[in-house]
């Protein structure tokens, strides 16, 4: 699963500032093989430390991925399972004291302040050649920083419009990527859904860190974050202004609750309690949605994102990346390229109910522990990840660039404010944190 509850400030050339996690919680094993369980600390000779978080499902899966390379290579995993909101605060602090595990699990939004901080190991030259070419070009895009290759796109996620199946009976329900709603057809239907005292149309999932979400709607119009150097803001732009203004609408127009604005409520919880008819998901909730529906006898769907001039969607999900300071790079290289190799992959995304990232697995139908039906469009609408979008949210600044979203967003959906001077002054932020 991956989650983007969480935000975070980040020295880019220096972990000193990092504050110790303290005693990082330690998740059991699971039955069968027992992997070895550490604290977090760099790793001895002849053996792998993985610093993570996982739910059930996804810790089962890891486990299996790594019994069978440990089969063959005879060298442990040694696993370090850890909340969410830990995670990179204890790599922080290992990193800084020179105690790194070998292996870490990230955001694709985190490793580029890694990469420029000299944190991770360059895998450039050690995985197996030609390896990344059976990826899709947007998680190559994720895990590269100055041409070189700091890490695996070891799955994705990305969202789509979930529907309450009564709530839009008789609406036309898109069902390919290329009959997508358009953004005009979309707004239509979610104004002719009844509305009231506390039931709106739909909320999208662009809350606190997630608030880069948005850009997907920015870049269906051609329109861009940066410049496409990386270098400087772009947002202030008629792509941007367009985009600003149409969802700002949504909050004016009544379409959605006023409280999922980008610092409000998780919207997945307003759609299972029936606050709202349509939502912006991910596929990682569905473990949370499908059973809320099925126990309050309901029925739920999945159609594709509005599209404009073209499809695009927000890049989620995680990659696994090896420390600077692993005693065991070869090793390591070695067990990335496994993790993320056709095979293991398709196991992992089936038991944790993520998206994959090499191209070999698209055609195949995975055997999705949750709504295997869903789960095929969400793998549809990933293949409009772009890699352009993805390079700019994979920035070594990109969380402070995010954070000043959050804020700037917020003006324009709450506050009302002009879309023209909320980009003006959401440029200047950003020139200031690329600074």
């Amino acid at each position: 699963m991956v989650d983007s509850r969480r935000t975070r400030g980040f020295s880019r050339r220096s972990f000193l500032a990092a504050s110790g996690a303290g005693a990082l919680a330690l998740a059991g094993c699971g039955t069968g093989f027992q992997l070895q369980r550490g604290d977090g600390s760099a790793s001895r000779e002849g053996r792998l430390s993985f610093t993570l978080w996982a739910g059930d499902a996804e810790l089962t899966a890891f486990q299996t991925v790594a019994e069978q390379w440990s089969r063959t290579s005879g060298i442990p995993v040694v696993f370090n399972v850890v909340p969410f909101g830990e995670a990179l605060t204890g790599i922080d602090a290992n990193l800084a004291s020179d105690r790194a595990p070998d292996l870490f699990r990230v955001t694709y939004q985190d490793i580029g302040v890694y990469a420029a901080g000299d944190a991770l190991l360059d895998l450039t030259d050690r995985l197996p050649g030609g390896f990344l070419d059976g990826f899709g070009p947007a998680f190559v895009s994720a895990v590269q920083s100055d041409g070189r290759v700091y890490g695996v796109p070891h799955h994705t996620d990305t969202s789509l419009v979930l529907y309450d199946t009564e709530a839009l009976a008789g609406a036309r329900i898109p069902e390919t990527l290329d009959d997508a709603w358009t953004w005009e057809e979309f707004r239509a239907v979610a104004a002719g859904l009844p509305t009231g005292e506390a039931r709106f149309a739909f909320g999208v999932n662009w809350q606190l860190a997630g608030a880069y979400r948005w850009l997907s709607w920015v870049d269906q119009l051609g329109g861009r974050l940066l410049t496409e150097d990386l270098t400087e803001p772009a947002i202030d732009s008629r792509e941007g202004r367009d985009a600003l203004a149409f969802t700002q609408s949504f909050f004016t127009d009544g379409l959605v609750p006023p409280t999922t604005s980008t610092k409000g409520a998780y919207v997945d919880e307003l759609f299972t309690a029936g606050t709202i008819a349509m939502v912006f998901a991910g596929d990682f909730l569905l473990p949370t949605i499908d059973p809320a529906f099925v126990g309050a006898g309901r029925e739920y769907g999945a159609t594709f994102l509005p599209r404009d001039d073209r499809a695009s969607a927000d890049l989620g999900g995680n990659a696994v990346v090896a420390t600077s300071q692993s005693r065991n790079p070869e090793a390591a290289a070695d067990f990335l390229a496994h993790l993320s190799g056709d095979e293991a992959q398709a196991l992992f995304c089936a038991q944790a109910t993520v998206l994959p990232t090499r191209t070999a697995l698209l055609d195949q139908r995975l055997d999705y522990a949750v709504r295997p039906d869903l789960m095929e469009l969400f793998v549809q609408q990933a293949t409009t990840i772009t890699p352009e979008l993805s390079a700019q949210v994979t920035v070594p600044q990109f969380n402070a660039v995010n954070a000043s979203m959050v804020d700037r967003l917020e003006q324009a959906f709450l506050s009302g404010d002009d879309p023209a001077g909320v980009l003006a002054d959401l440029s200047d932020d950003i020139a200031g944190r690329l600074s």
